[in-house]
Parts: C-alpha cells; structure tokens; sequence
C-alpha cells in the first residue's frame, strides 16, 4: 500500500520540509513565558492598588484611630456608617460632638436629671426642633421647650439661639421681634472689644437680623448695640450717643453706596462732613480726631461692603454691593 501511494505522487510535488529549529522554539517559549510573567506583574498591581483605594475596614483599626476618622462625618454619613460598623458609629462621644458642633449650647446639655444622655437621639430631636423653627418659629421654639431641649427662660433661649446658624435669621427675627427681654440677652451674648465700629455693626446684624422697616425696633436695636459696643470698649472715650449716631450715619452710606438707584455717590468729604454735624464735635484738636476716624468709617464701608452684611474678609469684600430688603426704605 505504501509502495502504490508513493508511485501514485509524481517526484517533485512533496513539500519540502524545513529543518527543525530547536534553538528558535526555546526562543519563541521564552519570549510567552516573559509576556506571562509582564501579564501577571501587572495584574498583581492592579489588584494591590484596587486594594489600596478601598476604604479600610475600620473594625480592623484601634478604635481610637477608628474614632478620628468617623468624627469628621456629617450626621447623615455617620448614620450611613452605622450600618457598617455599628458599635463604632453610634458611638455617643461622636454624636455629642455632632450636638455641640452644630448647637453650642442647649439646656438639655446641662440636664443631670436625664443622664446618661443619648447623643444621638438629642441630634435628632435638635435637628427636628430646626426644621419645625425654620418653617414656623413658635411652633419650632415650642417644640424645644416641650421636648426638655431648651428651658422657658429668657437667657437660656438666647444662649441656645447664639450658639447655633441652623435657624434661618428672618425666623428668629420674627421671633424675637416681640420679645424684648430675649434681645438684650442676645446683644449681651456679643463681645464687640477692640473690634471696628462697622465690623462691629456687621457681627450685630449676622446675629440679629435688619427688620424691613426702620421703626421702633430697629432703633431699639441699635440703642442696645451703642450701649454694648461702649461696654466693651470702654477706653474708646465714645459715648453711646455719638456710637448711636455713628451707627444710623454707616446705614445711609452703604445704602447710599450700594443701592443702583442712587446715581451721585456721597464724597468721603461730604459723609466726614454730614457725620461731625450730626455728632457734634468741639474744639480744633477734637474735630482732627474725628474727622480721620470717620475717613476710616468710610473707607471701611466703601471697601467691605454695606454693614448689614456678614463681616467678610478685605480680600473677599467688594464695593457697592447691592442689598435687597428694608435698605431702600432708606433712600
């Protein structure tokens, strides 16, 4: 059969085989086994910095070093987390911290008649309690006294409002509008010593804020600021007079200078002169004094902005701001 199969090929049509090369096969396996080794570094890589990005299992760590990194969590991740590392978020220093960082201070921090205290659920009643206040502010202030959060008294009521920037500033003016004896606590709260009469105003009006009208409260309002800056900076020589005035005089020069409708912009000359006719100063030395310290009101304003704004930063501050609001009642 082999015999009849070669006759049946003519000569010359087989191909011709090449001659083995072993030293190329070891070349070629050498070479894949090169890529392989290349494929597995970097897979080996990969997953070491796959590894590396996960978020470390915080049960695995000391709990101090857990703790350091679960206080820098807002109330709602920190809830999130509990449902990882319950023990660990839950635990009571981290929602106190929370508390007081968000609410200074509550009546309810000094309660030794409801202690232990549970962090989390005075958070959560606090954060409730906000909420109510920013939709209707008797209903919100009820709801604090009723739940233990905040006693009916006057002081610990301004204590709990100037602890915290949770409630909207037009709710608590509404609030405290017809309440008096809480408002000279609030002013009382502030520290104005060695502070700058127009940064000063700003701090005020960050707390408390500009009614929409300027009538009897307003003024009553800034009778308590003069009272309390002189306080604070006894050795100014102002008196509440002058600082009152002073106070009226910074209003009309940043509505003046804020306000779009006002097209001649008062002079540095013409406030430095309007404001000494209004606070009345005698005798050449004194009226020099005077005259640069209102250059520097001016100046103040002109740069920072209108005084019933957030005190902010020179660098961040910007000229002729407009603000909306009870300021054109002025124009």
């Amino acid at each position: 059969m082999g015999q009849a199969l070669h006759r049946a090929v003519p000569p010359g049509l087989l191909p011709i085989l090449p001659p083995l090369d072993h030293h190329g096969d070891l070349q070629d396996d050498h070479e894949s086994s090169q890529i392989i080794q290349l494929d597995n570094q970097d897979q080996y890589i990969n997953e070491l910095e796959e590894e590396q990005e996960k978020f470390p299992d915080l049960s695995q760590l000391p709990p101090e070093l857990a703790m350091n990194v679960l206080k820098n969590l807002n109330a709602t991740d920190l809830c999130l987390a509990s449902c990882v590392w319950q023990q660990l978020a839950t635990d009571n220093i981290l929602w106190q911290g929370l508390c007081r960082t968000q609410w200074q201070y509550a009546s309810i921090y000094n309660d030794t008649s409801k202690a232990p205290l549970v962090y989390r659920k005075i958070y959560l009643m606090l954060d409730e309690g906000s909420l109510t206040f920013n939709s209707d502010a008797s209903q919100g202030m009820n709801y604090f006294i009723s739940k233990g959060l905040v006693r009916n008294d006057p002081y610990e009521i301004a204590r709990f409002i100037h602890g915290t920037s949770s409630l909207v500033k037009s709710k608590v003016r509404q609030f405290v509008q017809g309440r008096q004896d809480i408002v000279e606590y609030l002013v009382s709260l502030q520290n104005y010593a060695n502070t700058f009469l127009p940064n000063a105003l700003r701090r005020f009006f960050s707390k408390l804020e500009a009614p929409n009208d300027r009538g009897s409260y307003l003024q009553r309002l800034l009778e308590q600021f003069s009272v309390r800056f002189c306080q604070c900076n006894p050795g100014m020589g102002m008196t509440v007079d002058s600082v009152y005035v002073m106070c009226f005089s910074l209003i009309l020069l940043s509505v003046d200078l804020s306000s779009p409708h006002v097209k001649n912009k008062m002079s540095k000359r013409e406030f430095i002169r309007n404001t000494r006719g209004a606070v009345g100063t005698e005798g050449a030395d004194r009226t020099a004094v005077d005259d640069d310290l209102f250059g520097c009101l001016y100046d103040n304003v002109f740069l920072r902005g209108h005084v019933a704004d957030q005190e902010v930063p020179l660098e961040k501050g910007c000229k002729q701001q407009f603000v909306p609001g009870y300021l054109a009642l002025f124009l």
